[in-house]
C-alpha cells in the first residue's frame, strides 16, 4: 500500500506547484512593449507644419460653453474625431455652464511638428 500514498504525495505536490506556477503569474503582469514601428512613424510624420494646419475641437464630450474643454488637433483629423466623439458621447449630459478650463481661452498652433494649445497671438505689434 506504500505505491498509493506516494502518489497521492506526488498529485500532491504536482497541484501545490502548479498554484504556485499560476499565483506567480498572476502577481508579475505582464508588460506591455511599445511597437517599434509606432514611435517610427510618429517620428516619422508631423502633426503640422504651420498654425492653420491646428483646429480647435472638444476634449471629450463636452463644449467649454457647457462645462467641458477643448484641444488642438490637426485640421485634417477633425472629420473623423467628430464622427468619433458624437458617437462615443451619445446621451452624455452637459453642465449648462462656461468652462474656466484654461484650454477655453487658449487657440491652436504648430509646435515642433504637433498642434497644441497656448495664449492667443496678439494681432498688433508692440
Amino acid at each position: 500500500m506504500p505505491k498509493p500514498i506516494l502518489r497521492s504525495h506526488h498529485a500532491a505536490r504536482l497541484t501545490l506547484l502548479a498554484l504556485l506556477a499560476l499565483a506567480v503569474g498572476w502577481s508579475h503582469p505582464a508588460v506591455a512593449k511599445h511597437s517599434k514601428r509606432k514611435s517610427a512613424a510618429a517620428a516619422g510624420t508631423a502633426d503640422c507644419k504651420v498654425d492653420h494646419d491646428c483646429v480647435l475641437v472638444v476634449d471629450d464630450c463636452c463644449p467649454c460653453n457647457k462645462g467641458g474643454k477643448q484641444r488642438a488637433i490637426p485640421k485634417k483629423d477633425k472629420t473623423s474625431y467628430e464622427k468619433d466623439r458624437k458617437k462615443r458621447c451619445a446621451g452624455t449630459a452637459c453642465t449648462e455652464m462656461m468652462s474656466t478650463d484654461p484650454s477655453c481661452s487658449e487657440t491652436p498652433f504648430c509646435g515642433a511638428g504637433i498642434c497644441e494649445l497656448g495664449a492667443p497671438s496678439s494681432s498688433s505689434p508692440p
